[in-house]
């Protein structure tokens, strides 16, 4: 099953240890975990190499990776086979039926098919083979988590959750992602209107339906804008095509497509204010961090690391997870009393370079190649 392959896989660790082998790093730092979760793990271990990850993804704690469980609610409990288990079973009707038809395809078929099937719901399929996925992944789970040396952890709300998860304070650093500072010449360009963007993947648990929903409710009679930047996620085609069919008549509203990172300060010279309206606890979301770097500031919903970063009404502006009323609220407050924005912008700022970052990261790659040395045989 394609759910084995994702914890444990010997060809991807042998392919894994043979670049090792070639570079001869003194560390081995992985930044994402969700395809190659095993293979990464066990081929610095087979080579008694520090391990470091920094958790950019909640993989290690949450089968979903977002914390969200089937009914929509957020996940605040330590992971157990039963209670991961009844989370990733079907549950609607419409699961349970398409569940029972995955299982009657020929293995060849019901490969292929699962992309369609999860495009059809708008999601994963994770409910498909749930049980003997959550059995299958307690079988690796515990002796990963002992074998990683140091997790960074890019907000509070991540390191809560490892811990909750019995994964030990002293190897736990909460350290927030340096970003690139925008150019000296970097100046935001003047407009009649106030600009919102929404910038990022176009998926259900990224929110954006709140967003247009939001706007929707508001008359704003040109006096303001609000841009989508980014592309539909994997099996979200039918999400986007939705929102578009919903903004097609709302003359100030555009999807603008996909962003090129590198020209991430020509778009923010025509921004006002960012909204992330993100309806699972992300992590440490790049584009609030950008943002504030460019001085913009950002409308957020109050969930997971983004707490964080937006303190509010002081740099930006909160609102309850989910609560659209809300939402609405706080961007009338910005077209309404543009000042107010001002006074957020003045207090947006960088929250650490990207070269503060590497110089972090070389101290702690110092510090436990050191105790490598030290607790390596003959010492």
């Amino acid at each position: 099953m394609a759910y084995r392959a994702t914890y444990h896989d010997p060809a991807v660790t042998n392919q894994i240890k043979a670049v090792l082998h070639e570079v001869q790093p003194d560390v081995v730092h992985a930044t994402s975990l969700s395809l190659l979760m095993g293979g990464t793990i066990e081929a610095a271990k087979s080579l008694t190499l520090p391990f470091i990850y920094t958790a950019t993804d909640f993989v290690l704690t949450c089968r979903r990776g977002t914390y969200i469980k089937y009914d929509g609610s957020i996940c605040a409990e330590k992971e157990t086979v039963d209670l991961c288990t009844e989370c990733m079973k079907p549950h609607t009707k419409l699961e349970i039926r398409l569940d029972q038809a995955y299982r009657l395809l020929p293995k060849g078929v019901s490969t292929l098919a699962l992309p369609y099937l999860e495009n059809l719901i708008g999601k994963r399929a994770d409910f498909v083979h749930a049980e003997d996925s959550i059995k299958h992944r307690f079988r690796y789970l515990p002796t990963w988590r002992e074998q990683i040396d140091h997790i960074i952890a890019p907000s509070s709300y991540t390191r809560d959750m490892f811990l909750l998860n019995n994964f030990p304070l002293e190897r736990i650093t909460v350290s927030p992602y340096g970003i690139t500072p925008p150019p000296s010449h970097f100046k935001k360009s003047p407009s009649s209107k106030i600009r919102f963007a929404y910038i990022g993947r176009i998926t259900p648990i990224k929110g954006v339906h709140l967003l247009i929903e939001a706007f929707n409710r508001l008359n704003l009679q040109g006096q303001a804008e609000l841009t989508l930047y980014g592309k539909a996620d994997v099996n979200a085609e039918l999400y986007t095509q939705k929102l578009k069919q919903k903004a097609e008549n709302m003359d100030d509203i555009y999807f603008a497509g996909f962003v090129d990172n590198t020209k991430i300060s020509e778009l923010y010279q025509n921004i006002d204010v960012l909204v992330v309206p993100s309806l699972w606890p992300e992590n440490s979301p790049i584009t609030i961090l950008e943002a504030q770097a460019h001085g913009i500031p950002v409308i957020a919903s109050d969930v997971g690391g983004i707490i964080d970063l937006i303190d509010h009404e002081v740099n930006g502006l909160l609102f309850t997870n989910q609560n659209v009323d809300e939402l609405t609220r706080q961007i009338e407050r910005c077209v309404t009393t543009p000042e107010f924005i001002s006074k957020l912008a003045a207090r947006s700022k960088l929250v650490k370079s990207i070269d503060a970052d590497a110089a972090e990261l070389m101290r702690l790659y110092k510090k436990l190649c050191h105790l490598q040395d030290f607790n390596s045989p003959g010492r």
